[in-house]
């Protein structure tokens, strides 16, 4: 089929991204007084936007 391409379901890679951003973002409001939670949720929300980021543009195609 010619436009089978388009008949496929897209990879969540970029809300991963998004939600990431959204972590990185808004987290460190939350967590003002304790540094350590501040600190893990903050790379919790690189982790999450890292692994979007390598499946929109890293993942290599199927054949």
């Amino acid at each position: 089929m010619a436009h089978s391409e388009h008949n496929r379901p897209k990879s969540g890679g970029m809300i991963l991204i998004a939600i990431g951003i959204l972590i990185f973002v808004f987290a460190p409001n939350y967590f003002k007084t304790d540094a350590t939670a501040g600190l893990a949720v903050i790379l919790f929300g690189f982790v999450i936007g890292g692994l979007g980021f390598y499946i929109s543009f890293f993942r290599k195609k199927k054949a």
